[in-house]
């Protein structure tokens, strides 16, 4: 059987959520993945936060995973409440699909499953991983996927459609971490409240407010506008100076930091914040890398399960016993995808790539393809910079990936292959979850 209503498809990231109906290009609702709460415990969503400035403002997700589940339901009812027009939506006529990172844990894929059905009361429920949606909307099944988003950077190998979960690294060191150079720069010129929206200067606001608004209008402005990541911070003329127009309209010089602020991303103790204490780098705790490191220790960790660690590297086997690793390593370097709203700014895409191409010989010194002259890089998805699709694709690339999945449940009078396919990989019914429970769902979502 086909479904007629189209699938919901909801993707939850730390900035932002993208909701929208299966069937549309890019998500018709987007909005900030906060959520405020007054003293009479009433919870608000989306941009209606604007209107309360004297209310706590709190988070739904951590490192790219939710943990606040008491109150994520209202984040997804914002959805069917204004996805459709601001005409609520009846949430037990459409199938639900949303997205979910590969280290979501057991008990957070039981809740949310929990919730859809039991809360919710969708017929049909899907939750996709977001890095195999982006690479399948790249029309991709293998490569290397890197995620940075705004409070976590991924690395992710895929290998004909399936995660290498064990060689599936995130870290911290993404947009939130540069937000904390960019505050800690701007503090040292002008002081907090001169940083607030103009709007609510004057107001009587939470702090927890006005460090949201800081956050999602001051500093994301003058990332984007001020900073750009450079190849060789030396070589750069601290001469070339920029001023950011604070909302006051004041001006703040911004000299050599307009590189060396995001230079923390690839080395996370460049430049040092004051009472932030973190760990030194090392290959056993990828976590603690920069994003060039932390894309290349994901492929490293994988040579382990195809390669016999007591086996040696000789003349005579270098071209037998190491061939089907230098096909996986030509498969990944040659399908890079690098997305995530972070890798928006300018010189990030081209100086992860550049890294990656000269540190890859010494990371795999062994290989063919990583000898010198031999080493082909390709990414996915290139346009100009700032082209339109290419914010798209890297703002909503999950979602876009995900409502090309779910469309298959609509399937044709003639041809329901599509329909018994998503059926059969993605969803669960509602009959099916009552009937067989939890491992159905981790059978399922695994």
């Amino acid at each position: 059987m086909s479904y007629q209503s189209p699938v919901i498809v909801i993707d939850n990231g730390s900035h932002t959520t993208k909701a929208g109906f299966s069937q549309d290009y890019i998500p018709s609702l987007v909005f900030n993945s906060s959520y405020s709460t007054s003293d009479n415990s009433k919870i608000v969503v989306g941009d209606e936060i604007d209107e309360y400035p004297e209310n706590d403002v709190y988070t739904f997700m951590d490192s790219g995973t939710i943990y606040n589940f008491d109150n994520i339901i209202h984040n997804w009812q914002y959805v069917y409440d204004n996805l459709n027009n601001k005409e609520p939506l009846n949430s037990k006529e459409f199938p639900l699909m949303m997205t979910e990172q590969p280290w979501n844990t057991s008990k957070n894929k039981l809740t949310t499953t929990q919730i859809a059905f039991e809360s919710l009361e969708v017929p049909l429920f899907s939750l996709v991983k977001t890095p195999l949606v982006q690479l399948y909307q790249m029309g991709r099944a293998s490569g290397l996927v890197i995620d940075i988003g705004s409070s976590v950077a991924s690395v992710t190998p895929i290998l004909d459609g399936i995660i290498q979960t064990k060689s599936t690294f995130h870290s911290k060191y993404a947009g939130d971490f540069a937000n904390l150079h960019s505050m800690n720069y701007l503090k040292s010129h002008k002081s907090l409240d001169d940083l607030i929206p103009r709007k609510f200067q004057g107001t009587r606001m939470s702090e927890t407010f006005k460090n949201y608004q800081i956050s999602y209008r001051t500093l994301e402005d003058f990332k984007y506008s001020m900073l750009t990541v450079n190849e060789m911070l030396t070589n750069n003329d601290s001469s070339v100076t920029k001023y950011f127009q604070l909302p006051q309209k004041d001006h703040v010089a911004v000299h050599s930091e307009q590189w060396s602020l995001l230079e923390n991303l690839f080395q996370p103790k460049f430049s040092p914040l004051p009472d932030v204490s973190l760990p030194d780098p090392t290959i056993n705790k990828p976590q603690s890398n920069g994003l060039s490191t932390l894309a290349l220790l994901a492929i490293k960790s994988m040579e382990s399960s195809f390669i016999p660690l007591n086996d040696s590297m000789t003349p005579g086997n270098m071209n037998s016993r190491y061939t089907k690793f230098n096909e996986i390593l030509r498969e990944l370097l040659s399908n890079i995808l690098i997305t995530g709203g972070s890798s928006l700014t300018v010189g990030l895409q081209q100086r992860l790539i550049n890294d990656i191409y000269k540190q890859a010989h010494s990371f795999f010194p062994n290989y063919l393809i990583t000898q010198p002259g031999r080493l082909v890089l390709g990414t996915l998805g290139n346009f100009q910079q700032n082209d339109l699709n290419q914010v798209w694709d890297k703002k909503f690339g999950a979602w876009i990936g995900a409502s090309n999945l779910a469309n298959m449940l609509k399937g044709t009078p003639d041809n329901n292959n599509g329909v018994n396919i998503a059926l059969d990989n993605w969803f669960i019914s509602k009959s099916d979850y009552e009937e067989l429970g939890e491992d159905l769902v981790l059978e399922k979502f695994k």
